[in-house]
């Protein structure tokens, strides 16, 4: 921007980043996993700047929630999700070669917990859920910007909030709970682009 501004040249600024959602463990689970589907891979098999990138939840919820959207993807995207038609492909081959170098890292080949299909010719990665991926690994350290969605594990869902701080501060972020004084903390805590409770990627339609 700086340097444009030397020649008065107009410029558009993109905000991005890796947009979080915290997963407590009271509540709809059904309601919440079809809620991160939807705006995961329903915005353009997360190819949208809103998407969720990550998830954080306690390590003894994370077992429950993978079982839930194992469940619900496939009544979203049957059970070959490369033949699915509601499955949109990845923009071109640049960004499918990217996508694939994330997903063969030596530290995050082994955490893939569902899908991780790929059809190269037809640009199709499957909705893919990693869990327990290192926080030095490529998939943690720049927006994924597309289907593949970690895990992070922490001992309590109060420790996402230093999670989140810890790196660049997110285009979104997202929180599922019924815990008012959690909703309280999750607000006056995380900077974000915009925050949202009980859904993702909806506060975009009241801009």
């Amino acid at each position: 921007m700086a340097a444009a501004a030397k020649h008065l040249t107009p410029v558009v600024m993109e905000l991005g980043g890796k947009c979080p959602v915290i997963v407590d463990s009271d509540i709809n689970l059904q309601v919440a996993t079809r809620r991160i589907i939807a705006g995961k891979w329903g915005c353009n098999n997360g190819q949208a700047c809103i998407s969720p990138d990550y998830i954080i939840t306690m390590k003894d919820y994370a077992q429950k929630l993978i079982d839930s959207f194992k469940c619900e993807l496939e009544r979203f995207y049957g059970k070959n999700p490369l033949e699915s038609k509601d499955l949109s492909r990845i923009v071109n081959s640049n960004h499918f070669a990217r996508l694939s170098k994330l997903l063969d890292e030596d530290k995050v080949s082994s955490k893939i917990v569902h899908g991780g299909e790929r059809d190269k010719e037809n640009l199709k990665i499957t909705p893919t859920i990693l869990l327990d991926v290192p926080r030095d690994s490529l998939i943690m350290n720049e927006e994924i910007f597309g289907p593949l969605l970690p895990v992070f594990l922490v001992d309590k869902v109060e420790d996402s909030f230093d999670v989140i701080n810890s790196g660049t501060k997110p285009l979104a972020a997202y929180l599922f709970t019924n815990k008012k004084k959690l909703k309280e903390k999750f607000v006056a805590t995380v900077s974000a682009g915009g925050l949202v409770i009980n859904d993702t990627t909806v506060h975009v339609i009241y801009y």
